[in-house]
């Protein structure tokens, strides 16, 4: 191998291995707070920044998680075959806040 190419494939490894999260770590007792309802008649399997929390969530049912600040995903998962709609979303925290995200299966 050259030299071009081991700075090329080094290059490539920090693009791919160097990415951001855009996260900010706040201090124990004062992370943000995410809070799920679901608020339909489908039971989703819930997870928040890739982390499942709940699974079958019920309905009417609440949860709530700690997270560090910053844009964070929340994925609703369905069965195959489910009278409602999936729903992914971004939320934007920061250290200290309390977010709610209803799901409503539409």
């Amino acid at each position: 191998m050259n030299m071009r190419t081991i700075f090329s494939l080094a290059a490539v490894l920090m693009l791919v291995t160097g990415c951001d999260d855009n996260t900010e770590a706040c201090d124990e007792g004062n992370k943000a707070v995410i809070t799920v309802f679901n608020n339909s008649l489908c039971t989703p399997d819930v997870s928040v920044d890739g982390e499942q929390i709940a699974t079958d969530m019920g309905i009417l049912a609440t949860q709530s998680v700690e997270v560090d600040a910053g844009n964070i995903d929340v994925e609703f998962d369905l069965a195959f075959i489910s009278l409602c709609t999936a729903f992914n979303t971004t939320v934007t925290v920061a250290c200290g806040d309390s977010v709610t995200v209803e799901f409503t299966g539409e």
